[in-house]
């Protein structure tokens, strides 16, 4: 009789341990990769805009000496501890020898994944008369009443060197960025990365950049998921 208590207790504590971890996979948030219907692409002034397409079930993004952020808005304030990417590149971007990349005529990266983070942060009326537009869509990813922090990206680079670094963007305080993922060269790729603390994250915002380096290459997004 008390083996076959300590059978049904430790039966019980594994349906219990089986119920945590499927809970704990339910919770993950996988991005929609193959509906652009739920992104926005945004263009910058006086840059050609990337060309973006969904092929076989995943995001494309064409650079051609060209910029622009891709938008997802999150169906509601997100708690994020973790961020796992899948994607593959193909073609070329390259650092002048010397040159650091991220700084002023090399601020060019294969790809930063922006979690925009919940704060403080609002535009009066005049501040959304008068700012660019990817500073208004970017407030536009708070609810009504509530504002954001910054842009936190998470980012590949072509210099191994920079792998673990951050900084804040010099021209803006709004984007904080850390090089995760270096990329010796084109093929597929993994960019994950856990915060320290969660952060409540209002949507996702992907950048690809080729203008300054007049750099030409494609990324392919097979997968985002937010734990």
């Amino acid at each position: 009789m008390k083996n076959s208590r300590l059978n049904a207790r430790a039966t019980s504590a594994g349906a219990a341990l089986a119920l945590m971890f499927l809970a704990a996979a339910a919770a993950a948030t996988s991005v929609p990769v193959n509906d652009l219907d739920t992104w926005t692409s945004l263009a910058y002034r006086n840059i050609p805009p990337n060309e973006v397409s969904v092929t076989d079930g995943a995001l494309h993004i064409a650079v051609n000496r060209s910029a622009g952020p891709l938008v997802h808005k999150l169906p509601a304030p997100t708690m994020v501890k973790t961020v796992t990417v899948r994607a593959r590149w193909s073609g070329s971007l390259t650092i002048p020898d010397g040159a650091a990349q991220g700084d002023k005529n090399t601020d060019d990266f294969v790809l930063r994944v922006g979690l925009v983070e919940a704060g403080d942060q609002t535009l009066n009326w005049f501040q959304r008369k008068i700012a660019a537009d990817w500073i208004v869509q970017l407030y536009k990813l708070a609810p009504r009443g509530s504002g954001v922090r910054r842009i936190n990206f998470l980012s590949t680079t072509q210099q191994e060197n920079l792998v673990g670094t951050s900084r804040t963007h010099p021209l803006s305080d709004l984007l904080y960025e850390t090089r995760v993922v270096y990329l010796d060269g084109p093929g597929e790729f993994e960019l994950t990365h856990t915060f320290t603390e969660p952060l409540e994250t209002l949507g996702l915002w992907l950048s690809s950049d080729g203008d300054d380096t007049g750099s030409t290459f494609d990324v392919v997004i097979e997968s985002i998921t937010l734990d």
